[in-house]
């Protein structure tokens, strides 16, 4: 716990409890009964679209460290190898819990489904993001190079491209409905919040607080308003609701870019000494934040998937909060639990 970064625990924390959020309440959405509770559902839920950029920045502003020495052996010995068991051994339980609870099918068809959710990411959806830093993984060693050696406005031209070519770019082609002609090699906007986490980490780029915050609350007003507009909308103009929808479940939304900068260097502001309670709480989720995630989802699949459980009739939006605190407790509790067996601790 003294070795920890604290904003950064904070901040990971409170991105544990998002992603928790975010789809506990798209979980909900199924039960929706109208355009307007459905634009409510999915308003909360854009509004923490924040949570996974935030992961990733967190990500970038410690492995792009230059104090961190990078190995071959360590990268494949231990980062890579451990996604690659998660994602084996998850994907081989998570076709097990649908085999027993959802699909109810057999052993053989149970085998297949993990098989194709391992090389075809046809398993839960959350599961993306094992990809992703799978991705993130086999190019750090470039990425250090990079962040290692840049002279800063080095760094500044390189956010400056990728934002243009992979969330203004996209954001331009879904709006005018036409496919614009410029692209970079690399099109993901994933190394654009990982390189934005170490220069903000590491102060290349100064953002005022009050400006953070700012930017962080109109960022979330207008995709609040956004989000409930197109939703509303749906009936009387499919096409142009349709693109705003589109946009606002991408991580690559310009809005989103803003929201996690803002969210980032607002806690990269915070001071730095300890509270308490709330830091204890901060850093155990920050300890089990990779089993959370994994987790969570099996939690919301019970709920909503095998009992049926329909929240708009049992409490509306209070049952959806419930459920939030609930999933977030029991899958902490779980990967608690699991931390204490061997092997297993090295996972999640």
């Amino acid at each position: 716990m003294n070795n920890r970064i604290l904003y950064l625990s904070r901040l990971k924390a409170l991105a544990c409890i998002a992603v928790t959020v975010l789809h506990t309440f798209l979980a909900a959405n199924m039960y929706s009964s109208d355009a307007s509770t459905q634009g409510a559902m999915m308003a909360v839920r854009n509004c923490t679209m924040w949570a996974v950029p935030c992961f990733v920045m967190a990500s970038g502003a410690l492995l792009l460290d230059s104090k961190r020495v990078l190995t071959l052996k360590k990268l494949f010995g231990k980062y890579i190898l451990r996604m690659a068991v998660a994602l084996v051994a998850f994907s081989i339980l998570f076709a097990v819990f649908d085999g027993i609870f959802i699909k109810k099918c057999g052993v053989p068809e149970m085998f297949k489904n993990s098989l194709n959710a391992i090389f075809f990411g046809t398993g839960w959806m959350h599961m993306w993001y094992i990809y992703l830093l799978f991705a993130l993984y086999l190019m750090l060693p470039i990425y250090k190079i990079i962040s290692g050696n840049a002279t800063s406005d080095q760094l500044k031209y390189l956010l400056l491209i990728y934002a243009a070519f992979v969330s203004i770019v996209p954001f331009i082609d879904t709006i005018t409905g036409k496919k614009l002609p410029f692209y970079i090699c690399i099109y993901t906007v994933y190394p654009l919040y990982f390189f934005l986490g170490h220069v903000l980490h590491t102060g290349i780029i100064r953002l005022p607080k009050s400006s953070c915050v700012l930017m962080a609350a109109i960022c979330l007003g207008i995709i609040t308003m956004l989000t409930v507009q197109a939703y509303s909308n749906s009936a009387e103009a499919p096409e142009t609701s349709g693109k705003m929808i589109s946009l606002l479940g991408v991580y690559n939304f310009p809005l989103y870019v803003i929201t996690s900068i803002g969210i980032f260097g607002f806690l990269r502001k915070t001071k730095n000494h300890n509270v308490p309670v709330l830091d204890k709480i901060a850093a155990e989720l920050d300890n089990c934040s990779f089993g959370i995630y994994l987790l969570h989802m099996a939690v919301l699949r019970f709920i909503f998937l095998y009992l049926k459980f329909n929240p708009f009739e049992h409490g509306g939006t209070i049952a959806i909060l419930g459920i939030c605190v609930l999933t977030l407790v029991i899958s902490y509790a779980v990967t608690k639990l699991l931390k204490f067996v061997p092997y297993v601790n090295r996972i999640i």
